[in-house]
């Protein structure tokens, strides 16, 4: 009923994703560009800094998966050239788990971090107040809130410092050891430098806070006990760090080759460390040519990462275990949305029909009644109606929902068993020949293949030198 197509952390490396890394503007236009493809009536995007993806649901009862999911790859294609080879597809219950997994921080860079639920709740608001989300998606995104929930509640996942500004902290560390005394320029003043920021105090550092925000720059440097500067300071901070920690949300570069380089003279020689926690990043990759300068981003992190995620597998299992409950919850909804369509068919048939010999006779033995009389008649109609199907429904569902455990051994059997019981309701209850028209059969289509793209970003930690001398 679902798709998902987007790439992540896992997928494309950072020169691929900033491509693709949208705004909040970029985003509610993209989503007017996605809704204009034929197949597509709904859709949420999200984006972060370690991935983009799309969910999207087909226009309709007719729209097929298979087509909804190759106008929602296209869509992104267009969005970001050069992306596609990048992609991923879920499609189906596979789109559904993988959205569940997604926002209870199991797909991320970080496992248990808990800024990427926030980013899921905001991306959902976004595409409701454009009016992207009907009913799939409504059905949808508020479970895989939910699971998140039950999967930070129930576990103990997101124990501890768990987000990419507290790796890049302790990243830091593993670069000095002790960061008492050291000065660490803090160049965004956004909601991650401010993660960073009061790690950093406790840590002991030296802190100045370099923005284009003049108050969020004072408010920030007040709250960690550090010095705010502004932009047009950005050379003396650069001078004074030790490392610089960087996460704007600027376009392009925001600390050139050129400026680095233009200050050697003034550092005497000192090594500078850039931790680039933005994407789109901060620091021109160029500038690690030059002497005594080192740059770490997103990318360099899963090195820090893999350290500490030992820890936290045996909880990520019982996670995955929610996941899977509420996946199975999500299946059994949509199995019942199979018959609907035949439901409503054959209410609109038992009224039609009850409604037509009303009419007769209302027009003859019954010509004599008001108004009041003859709208409690039909009220009559519409409760038998409600009263014969009642029960039918109900049963339908059921045996549409069928044995879990027997669907996933054999989903294709269990769709013909949904097909085949709303055969069934039409040769018991359809209108015959003699009837204009009758409840229509559904047909199921088929669940959309999973096109997975695999790759690994080996750190750079290892193999970077620890500071020596004047440099410790």
């Amino acid at each position: 009923m679902i798709v998902v197509v987007g790439l992540s952390h896992r997928t494309a490396p950072i020169e691929i994703r900033e491509r693709i890394a949208l705004s909040k503007d970029q985003v509610e236009k993209a989503l007017q560009e996605v809704l204009a493809q034929p197949s597509i009536g709904e859709a949420m995007l999200v984006s972060t800094c370690n991935r983009v993806e799309l969910v999207a649901a087909g226009n309709g009862e007719s729209a097929e998966l298979d087509r909804v999911a190759s106008e929602a790859v296209e869509a992104i294609a267009k969005i970001a050239p050069g992306v596609k080879n990048h992609l991923y597809v879920h499609a189906g219950a596979d789109a559904v788990r993988h959205l569940f997994r997604v926002a209870s921080s199991l797909d991320s860079l970080v496992l248990g971090e808990p800024q990427i639920l926030g980013q899921v709740k905001e991306a959902f608001e976004v595409a409701r107040r454009l009016s992207s989300v009907g009913r799939c998606l409504h059905r949808t995104v508020p479970r895989a809130l939910r699971t998140a929930k039950r999967v930070r509640t129930e576990t103990n996942i997101g124990a501890g410092q768990v987000s990419v500004p507290s790796v890049g902290v302790d990243l830091a560390k593993q670069i000095f050891g002790d960061l008492k005394g050291r000065t660490v320029v803090l160049l965004g003043s956004g909601e991650m430098a401010e993660t960073a920021a009061k790690l950093l105090k406790n840590a002991g550092c030296r802190l100045i806070v370099v923005g284009r925000n003049a108050a969020r720059v004072s408010l920030l440097s007040r709250a960690v006990g550090g010095e705010g500067f502004t932009w047009e300071r950005l050379d003396e901070a650069l001078t004074i760090g030790d490392v610089v920690v960087t996460s704007t949300s600027a376009p392009g570069f925001v600390v050139p080759q050129s400026l680095v380089a233009g200050l050697r003279r003034k550092r005497r020689g000192r090594s500078l460390f850039f931790i680039d926690l933005a994407v789109p990043r901060d620091v021109e990759p160029s500038v690690e040519q030059l002497d005594n300068v080192f740059l770490y981003n997103v990318d360099d992190l899963s090195h820090v990462v893999a350290e500490t995620l030992a820890s936290r597998e045996r909880e990520a299992e019982r996670a995955e275990t929610i996941v899977a409950e509420e996946t199975a919850g999500w299946e059994r909804w949509a199995d019942a949305e199979l018959v609907t369509p035949t439901i409503v068919a054959l209410r609109e048939h038992f009224s039609t029909v009850l409604s037509k010999e009303l009419d007769k006779s209302l027009r003859s033995r019954l010509k004599h009644l008001g108004d009041e009389e003859r709208q409690a008649l039909q009220d009559m109609l519409d409760a038998s109606v409600n009263k014969l199907l009642h029960a039918p429904t109900k049963r339908l569902r059921r045996r549409a929902i069928g044995d879990r455990a027997e669907a996933e051994r054999a989903e294709q059997r269990a769709e013909q068993r949904a097909e085949q019981l709303a055969a069934l309701l039409d040769e018991l209850f359809g209108p015959g020949d003699d009837a204009d028209n009758g409840p229509p059969s559904r047909s199921v289509p088929p669940s959309g293949q999973e096109a997975t793209q695999e790759s690994e970003t080996q750190g750079k930690v290892a193999s970077r030198p620890r500071p020596t001398g004047s440099d410790r």
